[in-house]
C-alpha cells in the first residue's frame, strides 16, 4: 500500500512538472513510462515474486524523480529509462512464477 502512494505522489510531481516546465525540457514522458511500468509490475505482484527487479526498479525511479527536481533532465531521463526496463523483467518474472505457481495447483488439483 505505501508503494502505490508513494507511486501516486511521484505521478502527481510529474504531473506538475509538465504543468510548470512543459515537455521538451524534461523527463516526464520517461518518468510516466517507467512508473506505469512499475504499476503493471505491482499488478502480478512482482514485489513478492521478483522482489530484487522490483526495488531496484523503485530506487531507480526514485532516483530519477530526484534528478528530475534537480534539473538534471538527461539523468533523470536515463534512470526513468533503466527504472521502466527493470520493472518489465519484474513483471516477467512475476507472470513466469505466476505461471509456475498455477500449474502446480493445478497438478494437484486445485
Amino acid at each position: 500500500m505505501y508503494r502505490r502512494t508513494a507511486l501516486f505522489l511521484s505521478g502527481l510531481l510529474i504531473v506538475a512538472s509538465v504543468t510548470l516546465f512543459g515537455c521538451d525540457t524534461t523527463a516526464d514522458r520517461e518518468l510516466r513510462r517507467a512508473e506505469r511500468a512499475l504499476e503493471l509490475a505491482d499488478e502480478v505482484d512482482a514485489e513478492a515474486s521478483a522482489s530484487d527487479d522490483y526495488i531496484k526498479a523503485e530506487e531507480l525511479f526514485n532516483e530519477a524523480v530526484q534528478l528530475a527536481e534537480e534539473n538534471r533532465i538527461q539523468e533523470a531521463r536515463m534512470a526513468a529509462i533503466k527504472a521502466k526496463l527493470r520493472a518489465e523483467d519484474a513483471k516477467k518474472k512475476a507472470e513466469e512464477h505466476n505461471r509456475i505457481l498455477d500449474a502446480e495447483a493445478e497438478k494437484l488439483g486445485r
